[in-house]
């Protein structure tokens, strides 16, 4: 309870205590001293009357005073913004007047918050230019903004680089171009090849594809033109880590063609494969054969088994499962019909298989003559080409199961061209397990299809295996001498910059702020641990930081703690009338109390 509300309850109590006080004594006195109805009135009154007027002497209401405005002035803040009438104009520095520039109601500010200390009592701004950029936004929180965002000129609004890469891997570029249409977009790498070019959508959505060739950190080149101009060029930052190859563990029941495509298609892509194959009579094939105990499985990231091999471990189930739990990847598929053991095993573990439990083709998206003639004969590509040349060999139909794995907890992961779901997955403790119907999947590999076979298992293998502990790729969107907030960091964290300066961090619920003063790779260190993000330089991206600042304006204006219809602050009033008034009563209430005026004559 506040002291307002309980030197407000005391008041009430006292006032209440001399009316009864009042009530009483009038009650029992005779006729001849009770005196005049209206004295007995005006003594009632009073009581409330003072206190009042000291409750309101000790806590003055608050009055609404007028507020000032603001104009602020932002970058691309044109001269004849700057000369129209109207509230005093503060010019930030991304505005960039000269100081020679004499123009009239203009003042310069080095941020938001050193202007409104100036201009105290400011509850509006009008927001001239592009928009707050992140060093202005806190301190225009509390304040009513009007901000009309300018048009855009043609260029960049948004790009995506991409994730960690490893040596050798491929990666993807995404962004999107407003007022560009049908604009030409290029992908150069470091040495100035062009690897990828398109032209982008009628919305301006364009992803390019490149490959990370050795490891450390690199910058392609994301070109856009117009034709024969080039409109715009911008930096793609890509960290390629050399990390240990994925670990696999492949069992199957027997020997068999999805095991023999399944292996080469890991092995071409990193992964260190293991693989064992049950030819009966207690004679596996195959790599050295692997215990199925705690130990062994730690070593690998995914194990992979088939639903008989799965069958078969029996009690080793549990230690698979214990493996699971500790961080490994599991993918139970499908070569046939499941029978009523296999199917309770599988929903065991947490997923639901609805359906029958017959075989059915998959519905495969369709692909041009062409683009089949060159993932047969592996035309512009340094890839091996398929073990098919001519369609009219014979190859094997692509199949699944009908069951679909589901459950309430169940994430999909490939599905058909018919919207059949044929792989899912469901998280346990530390790892995740995933279920695949398709039965003879290394048929795609035969009928031109292998781009879909690579997509597949890449998938599965990317959502299901073991992550890499290795170094962290921080998504920052900031720019050369602008702040940049990170998170999730520690305390005792630092930041390098590629000119090798160290910066200490001050961290406040694991987050803190940055100003970097070049652009380039950074570093972060925390706790043994390095991770690296990417400041852009001053001028590259103008378009994509003016939509930023521009989006981050409006947003801030609905976050304003001013509502509409106020036009000022409130401020306490002073405590002085209402004393002298509180006085002025008191004293009347003690002489109306002792004096004879209204009282009968003896």
């Amino acid at each position: 309870m506040t002291m307002e509300r309980i030197v407000g309850l005391l008041l009430i109590a006292a006032v209440l205590l001399g009316w009864v006080r009042l009530w009483l004594w009038r009650r029992q006195a005779t006729e001849a001293h009770r005196g005049r109805m209206w004295r007995f009135i005006a003594l009632m009154m009073l009581q409330p009357a003072c206190a009042a007027l000291l409750f309101m002497t000790l806590f003055p209401p608050p009055v609404s005073v007028p507020g000032n405005a603001l104009r602020v002035a932002t970058a691309e803040t044109s001269r004849s913004m700057l000369l129209a009438s109207g509230p005093p104009i503060i010019a930030l520095p991304e505005a960039h007047l000269a100081p020679e520039s004499h123009v009239a109601n203009v003042a310069q500010a080095p941020d938001l918050g050193s202007a409104l200390r100036a201009h105290a009592g400011t509850t509006r701004i009008q927001v001239l230019g592009e928009g707050l950029t992140p060093r202005d936004r806190d301190a225009a929180r509390r304040l009513r903004i009007d901000f009309t965002p300018p048009p855009l000129p043609p260029g960049i609004i948004s790009l995506s680089p991409p994730e960690m890469v490893a040596p050798g891997a491929s990666f993807t570029v995404g962004g999107q171009l407003t007022g560009l249409p049908k604009a030409g977009v290029d992908l150069i790498d470091p040495a100035g090849r062009v690897t990828a070019t398109m032209i982008a959508d009628r919305n301006g959505r364009f992803r390019l594809s490149g490959t990370a060739r050795t490891a450390g950190s690199v910058t392609f080149t994301l070109r856009v033109r117009d034709g024969s101009r080039i409109v715009e060029e911008a930096a793609v930052p890509v960290l390629v880590q050399d990390m240990a190859a994925p670990r696999v563990l492949i069992v199957a029941a027997a020997p068999g063609a999805e095991v023999k495509y399944l292996r080469r298609w890991a092995s071409d892509a990193g992964f260190a494969v293991t693989t064992q194959m049950q030819t009966g009579g207690g004679v596996t094939l195959g790599d050295a054969p692997v215990s199925m105990d705690a130990g062994s499985l730690r070593r690998f990231d995914v194990a992979i088994f088939d639903e008989r091999s799965w069958a078969a471990l029996g009690g080793g189930r549990g230690v698979v499962m214990a493996a699971v739990r500790d961080g490994m990847g599991l993918l139970l598929r499908a070569s046939g019909p499941l029978d009523a053991t296999t199917r309770g095993q599988w929903q065991a573990l947490g997923f639901t298989l609805s359906g029958g439990n017959e075989m059915a083709p998959v519905a495969l998206p369709p692909i041009s003559s062409a683009e089949m003639a060159r993932t047969r004969v592996g035309i512009g590509s340094q890839e091996a080409p398929v073990d098919i040349a001519t369609p009219d060999d014979s190859a094997p139909e692509i199949s699944r199961l009908t069951l679909v794995p589901g459950g309430a907890d169940t994430v999909s992961m490939i599905k058909d061209a018919g919207g059949a779901t044929m792989a899912a997955w469901r998280a346990m403790g530390k790892g995740r397990i995933g279920l695949f119907t398709g039965t003879d999947s290394y048929g795609l590999t035969l009928t031109g299809r292998r781009d879909l076979y690579e997509t597949w298992w890449s998938d599965m293998m990317s959502v299901l295996a073991r992550p890499a502990t290795a170094m962290r790729l921080i998504d920052v969107n900031g720019w050369a001498g602008e702040r940049v907030s990170l998170c999730a960091i520690g305390c005792d964290a630092s930041v390098t910059a590629p000119d090798g300066r160290r910066s200490i961090l001050a961290t406040m619920d694991r987050c803190a702020a940055y100003w970097p003063r070049m652009a380039g790779w950074h570093w972060l260190n925390e706790q043994g641990r390095k991770s690296a993000f990417y400041i852009r330089p001053v001028d590259m991206l103008k378009v994509m930081q003016a939509a930023r600042n521009a989006n981050a304006t409006l947003m801030s204006t609905g976050e304003s703690k001013v509502r509409d219809g106020e036009t000022g602050t409130s401020v306490p009033m002073s405590p002085w009338p209402f004393a002298i008034a509180w006085l002025l009563a008191s004293a009347l209430l003690w002489w109306l109390e002792r004096s004879r005026l209204g009282r009968a004559a003896a």
